[in-house]
């Protein structure tokens, strides 16, 4: 079998090659293949001969927007994970009725979110490509609200009941 490049050809898939196709070897058709998977371009160089050309790196600013993205992403999907808009209202309205764990859910809320931010102060502040690729864009998977939806809807329908029974005693 015989390669050619004026693109990537392949002699048994695409027949004969034009007269100004550089004919390759197996290993250099190869190599070029992988590395266009990777994401290289394929380029000629001075004599003619196709190279893998790596990806031109993104500016530094450009990957701190793309770091912050990623993860603004992360903590979002993880907080909604196990507290979303609406049990975070609930756990609102449980803590100003004085509930221990309605207040620790939003205190969780509140953690999670303040990490968020001094994760998103070292993005800020990452110097360099290597800096910014050193920092976790993850919120810690182990970090799990102290209480379940579940528990704090069972506290409030325990109130609300407390609640009803209270006003039909007072006449």
């Amino acid at each position: 079998m015989k390669y050619f490049w004026d693109g990537l050809r392949d002699s048994e898939i695409h027949g004969s090659a034009p007269d100004e196709a550089v004919e390759l070897t197996e290993a250099e058709f190869r190599v070029l293949i992988d590395a266009q998977a990777r994401g290289c371009r394929i380029e000629l160089d001075a004599d003619g001969i196709p190279i893998a050309v790596e990806p031109a790196v993104p500016p530094l600013d450009e990957l701190k927007k793309r770091a912050g993205a990623t993860l603004w992403s992360n903590y979002k999907q993880h907080q909604q994970r196990y507290v979303d808009a609406e049990d975070l209202t609930l756990a609102t309205v449980c803590a100003a009725q004085g509930s221990a764990k309605g207040a620790a859910v939003q205190q969780w809320v509140m953690a999670l979110w303040s990490d968020y931010y001094q994760v998103r102060d070292r993005i800020d502040a990452a110097h360099d490509i290597e800096e910014l690729g050193s920092i976790n864009l993850a919120p810690d998977p182990e970090n799990v609200p102290p209480y379940t939806i579940r528990e704090l809807n069972e506290e409030a329908a325990a109130a609300l009941a407390v609640q009803q029974n209270n006003q039909e005693e007072t006449p």
